[in-house]
């Protein structure tokens, strides 16, 4: 059975699914994206929701993206043909080719480890030159759940979620404590200045956004 298999029926899913919604928090993240500077890159690009927001918001966006999967370079290239050679076929755990302004991850850490994340917070301090702004989220459970955490000395829990009738494809879902997160930013990125905001999805629940600004 295959994990965060974005495959193109999945793929056809998700933009079903997301292509036309925007919540709050993610408007946020493109916002404060957009504003943070005059080029971007977008780890984790999908099927192009946040150059869709670029385009739709002034002129033609100076926009890498990479994705790790084919279905999605496929999708997004062929919404937007122009940026056929911007987007690149790439894990976003790789080292960061193509340094831009802003570094955005929408939707990403949310399926991915904790070491991957760390992976990717590690490659964005690398890259040279630094951005000026950093934004990405993740889902942080009840605070009784992230004492749990605390007690079993862990940052995160997992639960895989079946996203295929035929159950052909899993998706792995990660919910770790916000806390955590926010104490290895400002350790990591002492040059930033960060804010974090708080998105309730459900009872218990929450979206976690960060944004850092280069000081």
């Amino acid at each position: 059975m295959a994990l965060n298999e974005w495959n193109e029926r999945e793929t056809k899913r998700a933009e079903t699914t997301w292509g036309h919604k925007f919540p709050q928090y993610t408007l946020d993240m493109f916002e404060f994206a957009r504003q943070g500077g005059d080029s971007y890159l977008d780890l984790g690009c999908g099927f192009g929701r946040f150059l869709q927001f670029l385009t739709q918001n002034g002129r033609e966006p100076d926009y890498i993206g990479y994705d790790s999967s084919e279905a999605m370079i496929a999708r997004i290239t062929d919404r937007f043909p122009e940026y056929f050679v911007r987007c690149f076929l790439k894990s976003v755990t790789a080292p960061i080719y193509h340094p831009k302004d802003v570094i955005i991850s929408s939707a990403v850490f949310i399926h991915i480890t904790l070491k991957e994340q760390q992976q990717i917070l590690k490659n964005i301090l690398a890259s040279a030159p630094a951005p000026k702004a950093i934004t990405f989220d993740i889902n942080s459970p009840a605070e009784k759940q992230i004492d749990r955490l605390k007690n079993e000395q862990t940052e995160s829990f997992e639960r895989q979620i079946k996203t295929t009738k035929d159950g052909s494809a899993t998706f792995r879902m990660t919910w770790q404590s916000h806390y955590a997160m926010t104490e290895r930013l400002i350790k990591t990125f002492g040059n930033y200045n960060l804010t974090t905001k708080f998105y309730d999805l459900k009872p218990n629940r929450h979206k976690v956004v960060y944004f850092l600004e280069r000081k």
